[in-house]
């Protein structure tokens, strides 16, 4: 579920897997205090836009932490990292992969260091296949912290590992921009 919730809402307070963007100016950003140490993860985002597509939605893992309300933008920013509270023991691995996310509008990764701001376009060989997403569609992702690497899936069927050298506790992110919703659920690992 979303735990946290900057500029969002849910679309039924009793189910806090689905969220939607509250209307204000901005992008809109839900995280997951579930923290994920070891092993492998796979969850599933249901993503809609019911004005039609294209569908303007973040998804992905970054550090656990606090997030205030002057938070906004996307995670990979240094708006939102300045008004981000990192939890104890974020800094005890050997890793400069901070937040790494999927954008469904054009099919890019993105992700960032927060030390110096900068943010990368996930675009090597191995992420080639890259593709936008439609409303309705289901965006898989499997961050494998035993291989280090965060995958992404789009209906089902593996688009390719989008990021390597994951290490250290992560949590699940969205950010949606007007219009957007999306609902997490815990999935399992579709067969290659």
């Amino acid at each position: 579920m979303f735990d946290q919730l900057v500029n969002a809402k849910y679309l039924n307070e009793e189910d806090k897997t689905c969220v939607l963007h509250s209307g204000v100016d901005g992008w809109a950003t839900a995280i997951s205090n579930n923290i994920l140490r070891a092993g492998k993860h796979y969850t599933t985002f249901e993503v809609s836009y019911p004005q039609g597509d294209p569908v303007t939605v973040l998804v992905g893992v970054m550090r656990p932490g606090q997030a205030n309300k002057r938070a906004s933008n996307i995670p990979t920013s240094k708006h939102f990292y300045n008004n981000f509270s990192r939890r104890l023991g974020h800094g005890a691995h050997n890793n400069k992969v901070h937040c790494c996310m999927y954008y469904t509008y054009g099919g890019v990764g993105y992700s960032s260091n927060w030390s110096g701001f900068d943010v990368d376009i996930i675009a090597d060989r191995s992420w080639a296949r890259s593709e936008s997403m439609s409303s309705g569609g289901e965006l898989g992702m499997l961050l494998d912290l035993d291989e280090g690497t965060l995958s992404v899936y789009k209906n089902g069927r593996k688009l390719g590992v989008m990021k390597r050298g994951l290490a250290g506790p992560y949590c699940w992110v969205v950010s949606l921009n007007q219009g957007s919703q999306v609902t997490i659920k815990r999935g399992i690992i579709p067969p290659n």
